[in-house]
């Protein structure tokens, strides 16, 4: 009898431990987090606090999702993460094409969710981050008042000599409304899109690009080793190289603006822990701390 009950208070206790266990996981969610600088500002700003606060573990994802990856893991059923991050464009395909589940801002705080914008509110995605596509300079091989301050000066490499990098085109995105407006466009002329004329007007520059840039960590890399003294980069990169010390000077006119969008693949096996992270990292003391890192 001596040994029955000892034998039942085991397992009492087994299944007190593994009870504990249960309530204490609160599941996962798989992060696309992007990469170089902007991943080590994922994991400090949103990746780690969150884990913190709400005992659900992150594996962040070292990539960025792009529409053609998006597509292939919903289209074939493996969907791989269940949060991602894309620019305008690809979430209007995305959202177009189905590939995307609907956000539900029931995870958000009222206050949190008032102080976003229409556009970041969106039906299949919600919007986290705004850039901009700036003209960058090397400012002891161009100081101020001697380099371009215009796309159409910046095209003029008989005037403003020196090695230039551009991004190439990716992620629905390129040099397009640049190439038009240094080819005379006015700005509010731009859309739609003259196709043909981007390209040629790239023509012209094309001699002078020593460097097509893909991803931000890239175009921020070409600036560190000295392949080019001038160049459109994202701001945010340029901010951050600054902060270490180097001549890096940032103008202003004529950027272009991009928001990306936090969004959950169609079919992601933690839909409610993705809702949860959303909610949480566009909250604005998570967006507050993120700029801190990244400009």
């Amino acid at each position: 009898m001596k040994q029955l009950k000892t034998i039942l208070a085991g397992v009492a206790l087994g299944a007190a431990i593994a009870g504990t266990a249960m309530a204490q996981d609160k599941g996962t969610v798989r992060v696309h987090i992007g990469g170089g600088d902007w991943a080590d500002a994922n994991m400090k700003a949103y990746v780690e606090p969150f884990e913190k606060e709400t005992g659900i573990k992150v594996v962040a994802v070292r990539d960025w999702t792009s529409a053609a990856k998006l597509k292939l893991m919903v289209e074939n059923k493996n969907v791989e993460i269940d949060v991602g991050g894309m620019p305008w464009l690809d979430y209007l395909t995305a959202k177009n094409s189905g590939w995307l589940e609907e956000i539900d801002y029931k995870a958000f705080k009222a206050d949190e969710l008032a102080g976003l914008s229409d556009r970041d509110r969106a039906s299949h995605g919600t919007g986290y981050s705004y850039a901009a596509y700036i003209q960058a300079y090397n400012s002891q091989k161009h100081p101020a008042g001697k380099r371009p301050t215009t796309w159409a000066e910046f095209w003029d490499a008989q005037k403003f000599p020196g090695q230039r990098t551009a991004r190439q085109g990716v992620y629905g995105s390129g040099p397009w409304e640049e190439a038009l407006l240094a080819d005379g466009v006015p700005m509010d002329k731009l859309y739609p899109l003259d196709i043909d004329r981007v390209f040629k007007s790239l023509d012209k520059i094309k001699p002078h690009i020593a460097k097509w840039w893909k991803e931000g960590a890239e175009g921020q890399q070409v600036f560190a080793d000295g392949i080019a003294d001038m160049g459109q980069a994202f701001n945010g990169r340029m901010g951050n190289l600054q902060k270490q010390g180097l001549p890096i000077d940032i103008e202003w006119n004529q950027g272009k603006l991009q928001v990306d969008f936090y969004v959950v693949p169609k079919g992601a096996q933690n839909k409610e822990n993705a809702m949860k992270y959303i909610a949480f990292a566009t909250r604005a003391d998570r967006q507050a701390a993120f700029s801190e890192l990244i400009p």
